[in-house]
């Protein structure tokens, strides 16, 4: 929200120059090869390229508020996931990325092929939607949208026989309580991992910013990839400034590995990737109401 903007020092923007951004990207690589249990962070920053704003950049939605500024709609439709989303597809499909974290709620990396059970969506997916009562998940072709804001129902109703529970949104504002099975396995994830590359994020949002570190005292090495200075840039043993795109590029190309070209999937017509999406995806306990006003 507004109040959560950043002054004007913490929104500036810092780039290395390309040498330097050379460099690193030569030490992440390496960094890369040498991980057994590599775990990527991700935040707004991975997709502006698709046209979606972030948050406390220089033009982000909080900063905009906290300036008194109308921000136009968004002219992309339909977004679709960018490089580097389609770059941690191919580093999970050979193993070498063991899991992936997100603070977004776009919906980008499941659409661009991210294996439901491989992902920790913290802040919900604005394609889901599910039932408190049963705790059943549903991936929906489009947004959810249209729910109101206090207990976030969504006019709908679970399909479960004899539940006939009121759906709601996942998605997690401020002040929600966050879901407890996906915070779990997202905390299980960063205890054992030995490689947190966290990307596009400013590293501000509580517990999400805990995570990349959980485990520096395990040998653990962190990475973080951001324009703007973070509070946890001191404990990296890499600190690169320099878009995610250009960052994600520059490192498939230095590991000989090809980024896969985006293809719509169409998820939400896959019979066996819903029962995979129903079965595997972390959300909630059924029956939490921590995250919602009213009645189940």
């Amino acid at each position: 929200m507004a109040h959560t903007a950043l002054n004007d020092d913490e929104i500036k923007e810092y780039f290395d120059t390309p040498d330097e951004l050379q460099k690193k990207i030569k030490t992440l690589a390496q960094f890369i090869r040498d991980s057994k249990h590599f775990v990527v962070y991700t935040g707004a920053g991975i997709s502006t390229s698709a046209g979606i704003n972030d948050f406390r950049g220089p033009t982000g939605v909080w900063t905009a508020q906290a300036r008194g500024i109308v921000l136009p709609r968004p002219t992309v439709q339909n977004p679709e996931p960018t490089l580097t989303h389609m770059a941690y597809v191919e580093l999970m499909k050979r193993n070498i990325l063991k899991f992936l974290v997100s603070q977004n709620c776009d919906g980008l990396h499941l659409k661009s092929g991210i294996a439901p059970d491989k992902i920790a969506e913290l802040h919900g997916n604005s394609n889901c939607e599910a039932c408190a009562k049963c705790g059943k998940i549903y991936y929906r072709q489009k947004h959810v949208s249209g729910y109101e804001h206090r207990t976030w129902l969504t006019g709908n109703k679970c399909t479960v026989p004899d539940c006939d529970g009121r759906l709601r949104c996942t998605t997690v504002a401020f002040t929600q309580s966050m879901p407890d099975v996906c915070l779990n396995k997202a905390i299980h994830e960063s205890q054992i991992c030995d490689l947190s590359l966290c990307m596009g994020t400013s590293m501000r949002v509580s517990p999400a910013c805990t995570l990349p570190c959980m485990n520096l005292q395990g040998g653990q090495k962190m990475v973080i990839v951001n324009l703007q200075k973070t509070p946890y840039d001191s404990r990296c043993a890499l600190r690169i400034f320099a878009r995610c795109d250009e960052v994600m590029s520059m490192v498939m190309k230095e590991l000989n590995l090809t980024i896969p070209p985006y293809v719509d999937l169409k998820l939400w017509s896959d019979e066996q990737w819903m029962k995979d999406f129903e079965k595997n995806w972390p959300f909630r306990t059924a029956g939490d109401k921590d995250w919602f006003s009213g009645e189940i």
